[in-house]
């Protein structure tokens, strides 16, 4: 098992019934639905994303867990 999916289903495990039932339907979606990947990028979006990234990689602590949002 991967460490994504060891993380995820640390926080399955966690979860109370009532959330597991909207999370099921969630998941379900992704599983229906082809993944959409931007392949047309403008020279702008694409240096907005790599700014980001290296910004992530220089200062990881300023942005905020999926999991506290």
């Amino acid at each position: 098992m991967t460490a994504v999916l060891q993380e995820i289903h640390s926080y399955i495990d966690e979860m109370p019934e009532s959330k597991l039932i909207a999370l099921r339907e969630f998941l379900r979606a992704f599983l229906d639905e082809p993944l959409i990947i931007e392949t047309n990028l403008t020279d702008e979006e694409k240096a907005i994303i790599e700014a980001s990234m290296k910004r992530y990689d220089e200062h990881p602590e300023e942005f905020t867990p999926l999991k506290n949002i």
